[in-house]
């Protein structure tokens, strides 16, 4: 789950919430743990975040094309 923050808010930053953060306005928050996803809901519901999907392009690798020279006999 990803979230875009609407305002600044200070919330935790870790799962046992014994330390926080301050989570800034367009900042792009992508929550992937249990205690990420409650605190992103939090947000959401109160207004100040909204979830986001973002598309990101999948990353693929071309491989280089090996070419053999071809070779010919003479024949004398």
């Amino acid at each position: 789950m990803k979230i875009k923050m609407l305002k600044n808010i200070e919330g935790s930053a870790n799962k046992s919430g014994n330390a926080s953060r301050m989570y800034k306005q367009d900042e792009i928050v992508d929550c992937s743990q249990e205690w990420q996803v409650n605190l992103a809901n939090s947000f959401v519901t109160s207004g100040y975040a909204m979830e986001v999907k973002i598309d990101e392009p999948k990353e693929t690798k071309t491989k280089k094309k090996v070419t053999k020279k071809k070779t010919t006999k003479k024949v004398l």
